[in-house]
This record gives C-alpha cells, sequence and structure tokens, in this order.
C-alpha cells in the first residue's frame, strides 16, 4: 500500500503483518527488534521509540521482512512530526564496544619492529666475515711437478671469491669452489680472498713450489710470480 494515502503506519503495519501471516515473536526474531517495539509501533505509539536513527533502522528492517518501503515511511512520518531527533546529523551514536582497528601509527610500529628484529638476528651473517677453507693444497708450501695447478676448497657466507684480488672465482652453489692456476718454476704465492658487499672479509694465502721433474727448486728470497696472477705477500687469515 502506498505510504501517501491517508492510512496510518500503526493500520498498515497491523495489516501487512496479517498478510505475512507471522507472529510478533517470529517478526522480533528475524529482525532483531524487542517485541516491546513492535508492539509500540502497532499501537502508534512512537514516544516509546528509541531515537530517530534507531527508529529509521527498524522501518528499513521490517520493510525488508514484510515487503514494503520502510524510507518512504521515514519520510512521511518525518514530515508529520512522529520522529523524536537525535540531533540535526540524525546519525547513529558511537558504539564504544564496537571493535575498533588499530591506529596505522601502530602498523608502523609494528613493521619497524619487525625489520629490527629481522636486523638483528642477521646482522652477524650481513656484517660478520665469510668462511674460508682450502680442502686442496692440504698443506702450505705444497710441491708439485706439473705446471698446471687445481686450487679447491669451500666458503660460506660470501659475496664474491678472489685469487690474488682480480681473478673471480665461480662459487657453487653448496659453496664450493675450485681454480686452476699456471705456475712459473719456483714459488708461487696464491691467495683467495672472501669478501662481503658491506666490506668483512677472509684470505687464505697459499705457497706451491712448481719443481719440474729431475730439477730440484731451491727456494730463495726472490719469488718468481705465476704467469697468472700477481705476486702476493699476504699470510693467510681464514681457516683452512
Amino acid at each position: 500500500m502506498d505510504p501517501e494515502t491517508t492510512i496510518t503506519f500503526e493500520q498498515f503495519f497491523a495489516d501487512r503483518i496479517k498478510d505475512k501471516g507471522i507472529t510478533l515473536k517470529k517478526l522480533a526474531d528475524v529482525t532483531g527488534i524487542t517485541p516491546g517495539h513492535i508492539e509500540s509501533l502497532l499501537r502508534g505509539d512512537f514516544d516509546n521509540m528509541p531515537s530517530a536513527p534507531y527508529f529509521r533502522g527498524y522501518l528499513l528492517r521490517l520493510g525488508e521482512e514484510l515487503n514494503f518501503d520502510g524510507e518512504e515511511w521515514w519520510r512521511r512520518m518525518k514530515k508529520d512530526g512522529l520522529i523524536k531527533n537525535s540531533g540535526p546529523a540524525d546519525t547513529m551514536p558511537h558504539n564504544r564496544f564496537l571493535r575498533q582497528s588499530p591506529p596505522k601509527y601502530l602498523w608502523a610500529i609494528g613493521v619497524a619492529a619487525l625489520l629490527l628484529i629481522y636486523f638483528i638476528f642477521q646482522a652477524p651473517r650481513i656484517f660478520g666475515k665469510p668462511t674460508l677453507t682450502i680442502s686442496f693444497p692440504d698443506s702450505s708450501p705444497y710441491t708439485t711437478t706439473s705446471s698446471t695447478f687445481i686450487l679447491s676448497g669451500t666458503v660460506r657466507n660470501a659475496d664474491a671469491l678472489y685469487l690474488n684480488d682480480t681473478q673471480e672465482i665461480p662459487v657453487a652453489s653448496d659453496g664450493s669452489w675450485q681454480e686452476t692456476a699456471l705456475l712459473g718454476a719456483g714459488p708461487n704465492p696464491f691467495k683467495i680472498t672472501a669478501k662481503k658487499f658491506l666490506g668483512g672479509e677472509t684470505t687464505i694465502t697459499e705457497q706451491i713450489l712448481y719443481e719440474p721433474s729431475g730439477t730440484p727448486v731451491i727456494p730463495t728470497s726472490s719469488v718468481t710470480t705465476p704467469t697468472s696472477s700477481a705476486p702476493v705477500t699476504s699470510t693467510a687469515t681464514g681457516t683452512r
């Protein structure tokens, strides 16, 4: 029925309940409106209804259940002065029991705390020195009769590995590495250096004596530089 007719809301409401064939208790259960407020609407006793925002919500919920336009009835009842105003804006009052979202700055503090914890636990790995080992040769100095020599070992927590500071050594995913060096007759010093991006490094120096078959080599203070590398005088600072 059109709410613009002369029928009162209490008459219209009673007819809709009758047409729907629903009890007041059932209507209260499905709408969440107390039976007392539903009875007040049936009597036209609007003074006992809650403030405007709640009253409007009641009409909308009843309209959904009983198939009528609650918004139209709301406008008509306000026009007729039947509604108690709760304020200029007629907005729902603040529910202090409603769960509130935390302020945005708390999210920022939480993220910063997580980053700090991560940094604390990762600092040794980020700033600590690499772990470098030489598996071959297994002693220094080491004597060989071959002019070609393969150095090998493992490295951990390093961003790059170098031979004599200039020649980068490829490192496998498991940390193992090997590098072939060409030897000159006599002592051949080799420096292996593991470096980190932020500056930490570990160095091991190996000395290999190349003694061609049948030609003994007597080490002297004069060191012959390997053909593939620059001379190095550093001592070992890593682990074997």
